[in-house]
């Protein structure tokens, strides 16, 4: 027997065991995260939301619902499943709240039900000429992307080319628009040692925390992982074009990358104007490879390759490839 949630404001649903759903003796019932917020420090309280981080952030995880955001502070020795936990998991969780440093955060943390996984994660969206105005309370521990950063300052106002764990920067060198790196974004993905993006303005993402030991400011961007510096708008763009290999004469490799990850879909037929054939492969990618089998020998075919990903989808005119002549080597058999 299954049961059915529908979540905060219609941000997602969700279905899993009835037996998870019903609450156990003395668990408060579940909250909103912004009415749990309001109830404030020292209250007990259970919501449902979305993790928008994993470990690169140490022993805390953000998370968020449609309206609201909160800090959730646990050692994963100390709470099974904590240390796990990863961006677009859903869980149930259960604590007390309490503030550190401006931060109102769930500590301790007294329960934990994941949910489920791979949600879709929403961002509040803000220019970086308007950061400062969306670094306020209302929108503490939610996930944001400022568009359109051109370049991060040291408080001195140094350049920057690569990032230092620990450290803190100013977008386009606005005071107040404070990003801070934290020293656990380590390794290939990790934000530490990751050049800038130089060639164009980029997208930064990250979660809006707090560090105020005097209770008010002190408000600061964190990006997680080097994905958080998003070119060309998050769309797939493609930065080579569609090129075929392994050609032979009943078929082709599509191969083309892609600026950011996305799908891979080929569309291809004998009229430029009519390409009625589809081939798609739903793996996210930057690197895309398609074959097409079952064609014509010797014929030129018309190729249009794009890719879709949650920014859009990004497509290029068809173009032509052409099947090389002659029949294909059968493999002979011994009796």
């Amino acid at each position: 027997m299954t049961t059915t949630l529908l979540l905060v404001a219609g941000l997602f649903s969700l279905t899993f065991p009835a037996a998870v759903a019903a609450e156990a003796p003395g668990v408060p019932p579940v909250l909103s995260v912004k009415a749990a917020r309001e109830l404030g420090a020292g209250s007990t309280v259970t919501v449902r939301a979305v993790v928008l981080n994993g470990d690169e952030m140490g022993n805390i995880r953000y998370v968020q619902d449609s309206e609201a955001g909160l800090a959730l502070y646990a050692h994963p020795a100390k709470l099974p499943g904590f240390g796990e936990l990863r961006a677009g998991d859903s869980i149930q969780v259960t604590g007390q709240l309490k503030l550190y440093n401006g931060l109102l955060e769930m500590d301790p943390v007294a329960s934990l039900h994941k949910l489920a996984g791979g949600r879709r994660l929403r961002a509040v969206e803000v220019t970086a000429a308007q950061a400062t105005t969306a670094f306020i309370e209302s929108n503490e521990s939610r996930l944001m992307e400022i568009k359109g950063v051109t370049r991060l300052l040291t408080p001195a106002n140094t350049p920057v080319r690569t990032l230092a764990g620990n450290a803190n920067y100013l977008i386009n060198g606005l005071p107040g628009a404070l990003v801070r790196v934290t020293a656990a974004s380590t390794g290939p993905d990790g934000l530490i040692d990751s050049p800038l993006p130089t060639a164009e303005p980029f997208d930064l993402r990250g979660v809006l925390s707090q560090y105020a030991p005097g209770g008010t400011g002190g408000y600061q961007l964190l990006p997680r992982l080097a994905t958080d510096m998003v070119l060309g708008g998050g769309l797939p763009r493609l930065t080579e074009e569609p090129v075929p290999v392994d050609v032979n004469p009943t078929g082709f490799t599509v191969v083309y990358s892609t600026l950011n990850p996305g799908d891979t879909r080929v569309r291809y037929g004998l009229d430029a104007k009519k390409l009625k054939e589809v081939k798609t492969d739903p793996t996210p990618t930057t690197h895309h490879s398609l074959t097409l089998s079952d064609l014509i020998p010797g014929t030129t075919y018309y190729v249009e390759v794009s890719s879709r990903n949650a920014a859009g989808t990004e497509t290029a005119p068809p173009v032509p490839f052409i099947t090389s002549s002659g029949k294909q080597a059968r493999p002979t058999s011994k009796n």
